[in-house]
């Protein structure tokens, strides 16, 4: 999640982009577990370098990451 905090902070994205932690959503096995609203997107098994991408592919970008959709 750290990671996460970051990269919003870094790209000023604090009023846009929101994390909450939260519990495994029944997918413990595929954890951890990134999901971003409003697209319903569901990343699996990400991994601390798997951040940037998610940030500036996606929440940047509007292109799911397909390598790591769930």
């Amino acid at each position: 999640m750290m990671n996460f905090l970051e990269e919003i902070e870094e790209r000023g994205l604090g009023g846009e982009v929101f994390v909450t932690n939260t519990g495994c959503f029944g997918l413990c096995e595929k954890g951890p577990v990134v999901v971003v609203y409003p697209d319903n997107v569901w990343y699996g098994n990400v991994t601390p370098d798997d951040v940037e991408e998610i940030m500036e592919e996606h929440i940047e970008g509007g292109n799911v990451v397909k390598r790591l959709e769930l």
